[in-house]
């Protein structure tokens, strides 16, 4: 059984879940957008932070996380909106009522339209910073980040990149819970 206050959506059965979203969970829904990363980065830099920024969230608050959706495989923003409305209203189909949008994103989404009754919370404005994007992948990922492509200027650090997701995290939870203060 798991022993963290969270848990993620995918590790439930059908089951579970029903008892889990009893109307008082609060969902997340992870959306990241990253553009084109540098290039010695590799395509799954934004989700591999979003997935490390929710396990950290599970591991702090009693939340369900849903899958991430990668708004980079849309063409166009109408096509993202769409997806992400099915996956709200899936979620309200199997009860759940409190769905935080989490945008991971250098620049805001637009997900508000979707989501009228939630929480819509930023993080990853520092996307656009290549100095913290590949500090955060040195942190989860070392191996993943092509060294001879890194410019011969970067300062990019591991520590930085745990730092760096551990303040995002807390400004996510703060969001959270001052949203539904019962949370805790």
């Amino acid at each position: 059984m798991n022993t963290l206050p969270g848990v993620w959506l995918d590790d439930l059965t059908r089951q579970e879940v029903a008892s889990r979203l009893d109307g008082n969970a609060v969902v997340l829904v992870p959306v990241v957008l990253a553009g084109t990363p540098a290039p010695h980065l590799p395509l799954k830099t934004a989700a591999l932070i979003a997935r490390a920024l929710g396990q950290a969230l599970l591991q702090r608050l009693p939340v369900v996380l849903a899958p991430v959706i990668d708004a980079d495989s849309f063409s166009r923003p109408e096509m993202l909106e769409r997806v992400l409305g099915d996956r709200l209203d899936g979620l309200r189909a199997l009860g759940a009522r409190r769905i935080v949008v989490l945008e991971i994103s250098p620049s805001p989404l637009g997900t508000p339209q979707v989501l009228a009754d939630g929480l819509v919370v930023r993080a990853g404005d520092r996307l656009a910073d290549d100095e913290y994007v590949t500090s955060c992948l040195m942190a989860l990922d070392p191996r993943s980040v092509r060294m001879p492509l890194l410019p011969a200027s970067s300062r990019s650090q591991a520590f930085a990149g745990e730092r760096g997701m551990s303040a995002e995290v807390d400004e996510i939870a703060t969001a959270v819970v001052s949203k539904w203060p019962d949370l805790i």
